[in-house]
């Protein structure tokens, strides 16, 4: 991993290049990490929320979508980044740090996250809190 095949993958999603089985988890959170770099963190999910939204319109998922965990995911990342390490060091850090895709479940009871309301927009988790940096 390096600058160049960190920020090919943030074009590949972009663009849609990607097949959608092969955008996974540790890649949801160096996109997050590349995005939070350049931006803070409301244009930072916005743009997620975009390339999300267009990578799967165009794989025929478009309902896949969920408001509630990118931003779950993107407050992680956000609350775990360390602006002063370079890039690749970032995105190993927070792969390595934030690696339990079941995390949310820490957070949200399934019934929650996985309501209707929960994709469409932004829900507060309802079995922990998060922290003040978090919202």
């Amino acid at each position: 991993m390096n600058d160049a095949s960190i920020l090919a993958l943030v074009d590949r999603l972009e663009r849609c290049l990607l097949p959608k089985d092969e955008f996974r988890h540790r890649d949801h959170l160096t996109v997050a990490v590349v995005y939070l770099y350049a931006a803070g963190f409301e244009i930072a999910t916005e743009r997620m929320r975009a390339s999300l939204k267009r990578f799967a319109t165009h794989h025929g998922v478009g309902d896949r979508y969920h408001e509630t965990l990118t931003q779950f995911w993107l407050r992680q990342v956000e609350m775990q980044l360390d602006r002063r390490l370079c890039l690749v060091e970032s995105v190993r850090k927070i792969q390595e740090q934030l690696n339990q895709k079941d995390l949310c479940g820490e957070y949200y009871s399934p019934e929650r996250i996985q309501s209707q309301e929960a994709r469409d927009g932004w829900l507060e988790p309802d079995r922990k809190q998060l922290a003040a940096a978090e919202r």
